[in-house]
């Protein structure tokens, strides 16, 4: 990410942002003489915003967030619209000042294990979703979690435009749903997550989906009276989190409940373990992680939005469990952590 950033630059993206304003809300089709031309002048903009970024002061952003969740918790935030056409093109603008993933119609949309912000700023960050999209109804997801208390939690638009050439637009402001997630990120840095309260009354139902039961869901909060913030407009690799290598192979020791698996090299990222026979509602220790196992099938104690020193792994294990309840252990080397 570069630090600094011309006058120019700034002002290209701003007058990209309003060009497109112009083309897509004020322009009517009078005013081109084909349709043909609108719609090259608006997928050239759309293609520009998906490969330039700036620094700026924020403008006209709607942000949304949880309003029954508490500090530490992490979110889960979606919404469900319906298409009943194909989309020719469609770009999901999203921010949030805390880190997060992002799914449509169940898939993640990048390769990056999570989105984090290029330090003091904000990134926004502009996704070709197109592919993803489908006649019917669509859902588009995110997974939030806080870096500190904050109202920034979610910003998310879609423009682009159908088959047959009109514009496509959902905005930031309305549909969305939010509930607290099973997990919470802890000021030190650390992870808490619940896997019982994932599975308890939900079953099989996936959280991403728009058929997920909706009775403890409610509308996102709309944050006002916010102060401004700096703005950065991101390539999608920019600052981004992605796995570099995984290693398998350590050295054991035991200590009581204690287990250690040196990998023999320093390693920033996560430590992933694979768990069997465990009891719902046992608790699991793993480099500060605190996973609270699901039982029945096999648990996977990892973190998703926080990083440790991985190269050493110490597992302690809840009383009357040993290492043979232990199936894999593996070092995750992440990169571009902010």
């Amino acid at each position: 990410m570069r630090d600094n950033v011309t006058h120019r630059h700034i002002q290209y993206r701003w007058w990209v942002m309003a060009l497109s304003f112009i083309i897509c809300h004020l322009t009517p089709l009078t005013f081109v003489t084909t349709r043909q031309i609108k719609r090259a002048c608006l997928l050239s903009l759309l293609q520009m915003l998906s490969f330039s970024h700036a620094v700026a002061q924020e403008f006209g952003m709607r942000w949304l967030y949880c309003q029954q969740a508490e500090e530490t918790q992490q979110v889960w935030f979606k919404k469900s619209f319906h298409m009943n056409e194909p989309a020719a093109k469609a770009v999901l603008s999203i921010a949030s000042e805390g880190r997060y993933i992002v799914y449509v119609n169940g898939y993640n949309i990048s390769s990056d294990l999570f989105f984090s912000n290029p330090r003091g700023t904000i990134g926004v960050r502009d996704y070709d979703i197109t592919h993803y999209l489908d006649e019917g109804t669509n859902t588009i997801a995110v997974w939030y979690s806080p870096n500190y208390q904050s109202r920034r939690q979610l910003y998310a638009t879609v423009i682009g435009e159908w088959q047959s050439g009109g514009r496509l637009y959902l905005s930031s402001e309305e549909g969305w749903l939010c509930r607290p997630a099973n997990a919470r990120t802890l000021p030190d840095g650390t992870e808490v997550i619940d896997g019982p309260a994932y599975l308890s009354d939900w079953k099989d139902y996936d959280w991403k989906e728009d058929s997920f039961l909706l009775s403890d869901w409610k509308p996102a909060e709309k944050a006002t009276d916010q102060d401004p913030v700096v703005i950065t407009f991101c390539r999608p690799d920019d600052a981004s989190c992605r796995m570099q290598h995984i290693l398998k192979r350590a050295k054991v020791s035991e200590q009581g409940r204690t287990l250690t698996y040196d990998f023999g090299q320093p390693v920033e990222g996560w430590v992933r373990v694979t768990l069997r026979g465990m009891k719902k509602g046992e608790v699991v220790e793993v480099n500060g992680l605190r996973y609270v196992c699901r039982g029945g099938s096999d648990d996977q104690a990892c973190r998703r939005f926080t990083t440790s020193t991985a190269g050493i792994a110490r597992i302690l294990l809840p009383a009357g469990r040993s290492r043979s309840n232990i199936t894999r252990v593996e070092a995750i080397s992440i990169t571009n952590i902010q």
